[in-house]
């Protein structure tokens, strides 16, 4: 589940690209992408992130738009930038704006066909490449109609030559053990859609009282492995967190990989890893101050990560960020290992 990350201290051309051709009935050439969310910390080094490795990302999904329970949209304060749109034109990217925070009666029979219409629209007038759709922690009741949103978008886009992606919660079959993932019915939606993106993070979270790591390889595989019987892996992007949580005492929160250091540094710490998941974590225990353990996202452990998944899932079309700003700088040059001369559109 996305939540904007708390560190204490959030009209062009159009290019035909490889996306464009398969949403026109091309068959394009195997590609390995990097799609990042931003704003998804309130770090505020997440566009430096983004500026600085424009060479290995390749699609941008700003969060800038909410769907009100009447079916309209509502744009973020620092949404809608046509300084950052340009600069992002510029270098290439893709662009995708992300609706979140959604109501459940935007998608219902009385309110759909106005919502797509107003999202069909919204895309046309900014000259979008096309829209992402990240709904999330739906009851079960909503999933045909989800699943009829999501066609229909796609249809109603795709007329236009746009795009169309969606974040879809992770799971290791139909029924899961949360309703919410239950409720989106991946044999409908993976077809539908041009990238589905898994969220494989938070399988351990600020919502669990032991710590954990947050996104096991195992874990992934599994996921993947059951997105393999419903769609081609080649439009999947496994979903990489790139911050940590830190348990301590009956409290969690979210930290980065920056904060993380500070505390190695402090008191002479060394970093863990359990074999089974090569995450990072560290425990501390210093004098006067609460027991903590914290697990987080490093390089290490993304190459590690990224190994294993694609000498099983060697289909994989690439991976999709949350958690830009304070990450460890060396993720960027894992990504660009296994990114580089795949993608094609730089």
């Amino acid at each position: 589940m996305k939540t904007l990350l708390r560190v204490g201290f959030v009209i062009g051309i159009v290019v035909i690209t490889p996306w464009l051709a398969a949403a026109q009935g091309d068959d394009p050439e195997q590609t390995w992408c990097v799609s990042v969310w931003y704003p998804s910390a309130e770090h505020p080094g997440g566009l430096d992130s983004i500026t600085n490795h424009l060479d290995v990302i390749h699609e941008i999904n700003p969060f800038w738009y909410a769907a009100n329970a009447d079916g309209t949209l509502r744009v973020s304060p620092d949404g809608e930038n046509a300084e950052k749109l340009q600069a992002w034109r510029d270098a290439g990217l893709l662009i995708l704006p992300t609706i979140a925070h959604a109501s459940p009666f935007a998608i219902d029979d009385s309110l759909r066909v106005e919502h797509i219409e107003t999202i069909v629209a919204l895309v046309e007038q900014w000259d979008y490449d096309g829209i992402d759709i990240d709904y999330e922690s739906f009851p079960l009741s909503t999933r045909d109609d989800f699943s009829d949103f999501i066609e229909t978008l796609a249809g109603r886009l795709h007329a236009n030559g746009r795009l169309i992606s969606i974040a879809v919660h992770a799971k290791t079959a139909d029924q899961a053990a949360w309703e919410s993932a239950t409720a989106q019915d991946w044999t409908r939606l993976a077809p539908a859609v041009d990238f589905f993106k898994i969220m494989t993070y938070d399988y351990t979270s600020s919502a669990s009282r032991d710590p954990g790591p947050i996104g096991p390889p195992e874990w992934a595989s599994d996921v993947l492995a059951y997105a393999a019987t419903v769609t081609d892996l080649s439009k999947v992007r496994l979903g990489l967190h790139f911050y940590g949580y830190r348990w301590q005492r009956s409290d969690v929160m979210i930290t980065t990989w920056e904060s993380v250091q500070r505390t190695i540094e402090s008191f002479d710490l060394s970093i863990e890893r359990n074999p089974a998941d090569m995450e990072a974590y560290i425990e501390v225990h210093a004098r006067g101050l609460p027991k903590q353990t914290v697990y987080v996202a490093d390089a290490a452990g993304l190459q590690y990560k990224l190994t294993l998944l694609l000498s099983t899932h060697p289909e994989l079309g690439g991976v999709a960020i949350w958690g830009l700003g304070g990450e460890d700088p060396a993720n960027w040059d894992v990504l660009r290992e296994f990114a580089q001369g795949q993608c094609g559109t730089g």
